[in-house]
């Protein structure tokens, strides 16, 4: 009896764990999509510079 309800915990505590991985995962994924939109926003202010003194050349 007290090996089934051992193997049952852990079991339970096999699909506990998996749901921590599936919440890093998600997190991870905001992380690097956060990380994205801040190189596209610099990418972006960057060319604005650029633009911005190739008309202060001319």
């Amino acid at each position: 009896m007290e090996e089934q309800s051992k193997s049952v915990s852990d079991e339970q505590l096999s699909d506990d764990q998996l749901k921590d991985v599936a919440g890093g995962n998600k997190l991870q994924e905001q992380r690097l999509e956060h990380l994205d939109n801040q190189t596209k926003s610099v990418k972006d202010i960057q060319a604005e510079r650029l633009d911005q003194l190739d008309t202060q050349s001319k």
